[in-house]
C-alpha cells in the first residue's frame, strides 16, 4: 500500500498540487539579462504589490481581519520554503491523506511576458531544477515541466530535451490568443509530444494574455476577483474543444492530454453540445472526423477536478475514467488541508471501483506511478 490513504483504505494521488520556483532561479539560474525582468514586489503607501512581467500588479497584503487561522496554512503564508523542503511536503500531505502528486509551478504568469526569450530561460532554469529536485523521489513526485509556445522551433527543442531529462509531462498556456491551439504552425509541437510519450497539460491561470482584476483585493471591489476565478475554471473548455475540433487528435492517437484546475462539472456539457453540432452541422464543420468529438476525448483526454460535485453527478454522461482528482496543495481554492472530509462529502453514493479510478487509479496509469 502506497503512503497516503482515505479512511476506506484507497490510497490518494493529487493530480494537481504546486512548488514555489526556488529563490534563487532569477538571481543566479537565468542569464543576466534576464534578471531586470524577475518579478519584484513594490510598496506603493501602506500597500505591497508583485509586479510581474507582462502582467498588472498584484496586490499581496490582505487586511489581517480577511485571514483565518486556517487560511495561514494555505499558499505558503506560513512557510518560506515554498513547498520545495521535501520532508516537511511529505509530512503535510501525509497529514492531508495524500500519498503522491504532480507538482506545477506556483507561479502560472510566466506566459504573459512579451519576451519568448526570458520566458524560455525562466522555463529552462525551473525545469532543470525541478527534476532534480523531486526526480529521486518519483514514488511520490511527478514534477511538470514548462515549456512556453510563443517560439514553436524552440517548444519543440525545449520539449525533446526535458523527454531526455526524464520529465513525464509539460504544460504550455492555456490559451495562445494570438495563435489558438486550431493553428497548423503547431503540428511539429503535438508530433514530438506524441512522439515522446510526455502528457500534455493545460493548467488554468496559464493565459498568455492578461486578464487578472484591478481591483483584486481592494475594499471598493467590484466583483472582479469571483468574476476572474470562475471565467478561468470555463477556460478549459477552449483547448479540449480546440484539439478536438481542429483534427489534432485524430492526427496524433498517441497523444494524451490534461485540463487541470477548471473543475469537471462543465464536461459533460460540453462533450454533448460537440457531438450534437458534428451531426446538425455537418455540411459546415471542416475537417470532418472521423470519430464523435466525445470518442476522442475519451480516448485521449482527462480533466481534473477538487471539490466538484457537479462533475461526479454527471458521471453517467462521462464516465469515470477520465476524470482525476487534486487536493491544488497549497491553494486556496483547493481541498487542502480538509480532502479527505471533503472527498467523502463529494464521492457518497459513488460506485467504490469509479472512486477508486478518480482518486487514484486513473492518475497512477497516467503518470506511471506503478501503484
Amino acid at each position: 500500500m502506497p503512503p497516503g490513504g482515505s479512511r476506506t483504505g484507497a490510497p490518494i494521488i493529487s493530480a494537481d498540487s504546486h512548488v514555489e520556483f526556488p529563490t534563487d532561479l532569477y538571481t543566479d539560474r537565468i542569464p543576466e539579462r534576464f534578471r531586470p525582468r524577475a518579478p519584484r514586489v513594490e510598496t506603493r503607501g501602506t500597500e505591497k504589490w508583485l509586479l510581474v512581467d507582462g502582467r498588472k500588479p498584484k496586490r499581496l497584503d490582505v487586511a489581517a481581519s480577511r485571514v483565518t487561522e486556517e487560511d495561514r496554512d494555505r499558499e505558503f503564508r506560513d512557510s518560506s520554503d515554498g513547498g520545495r523542503n521535501i520532508e516537511l511536503r511529505i509530512a503535510a500531505q501525509d497529514r492531508d491523506g495524500v500519498g503522491a502528486e504532480v507538482l506545477y509551478p506556483n507561479a502560472l504568469n510566466l506566459f504573459s511576458s512579451p519576451d519568448y526569450g526570458y520566458q524560455m530561460a525562466v522555463a529552462q532554469a525551473y525545469n532543470d531544477w525541478a527534476i532534480r529536485h523531486f526526480g529521486e523521489r518519483s514514488d511520490r513526485f511527478v514534477p511538470v515541466a514548462i515549456v512556453p509556445v510563443g517560439d514553436i522551433a524552440a517548444a519543440v527543442r525545449e520539449t525533446e530535451r526535458v523527454a531526455r531529462l526524464g520529465y513525464r509531462t509539460l504544460m504550455i498556456p492555456i490559451s495562445m490568443k494570438a495563435r489558438p491551439y486550431n493553428h497548423p504552425d503547431y503540428e511539429p509541437l503535438w508530433s514530438v509530444i506524441e512522439e515522446t510519450g510526455l502528457i500534455l497539460a493545460f493548467h488554468a491561470f496559464s493565459n498568455d494574455e492578461d486578464s487578472y482584476p484591478i481591483d483584486w483585493g481592494t475594499e471598493e471591489g467590484t466583483g472582479g476577483a469571483l468574476a476572474f476565478m470562475a471565467f478561468c475554471m470555463a477556460e478549459g473548455m477552449h483547448p479540449l474543444t480546440l484539439l478536438i475540433s481542429s483534427g489534432m487528435l485524430e492526427r496524433h492517437p498517441r497523444l494524451k492530454f490534461v485540463i487541470v484546475e477548471c473543475d469537471g462539472g462543465w464536461l459533460a456539457w460540453l462533450l454533448s453540445v460537440l457531438d450534437q453540432q458534428v451531426a446538425k452541422k455537418h455540411m459546415w464543420i471542416r475537417p470532418q472526423l472521423e470519430l464523435l468529438p466525445s470518442e476522442y476525448f475519451k480516448r485521449q483526454g482527462h480533466v481534473t477536478f477538487s471539490d466538484d460535485p457537479v462533475a461526479l453527478n454527471n458521471l453517467r454522461f462521462t464516465g469515470a475514467d477520465y476524470l482525476m482528482w487534486g487536493n491544488d496543495y497549497p491553494h486556496d481554492e483547493g481541498s487542502y488541508p480538509h480532502s479527505r472530509e471533503v472527498i467523502e462529502r463529494i464521492f457518497r453514493g459513488i460506485p467504490e471501483a469509479e472512486k477508486r479510478k478518480i482518486i487514484s487509479g486513473n492518475a497512477a496509469k497516467l503518470y506511471g506511478f506503478g501503484w
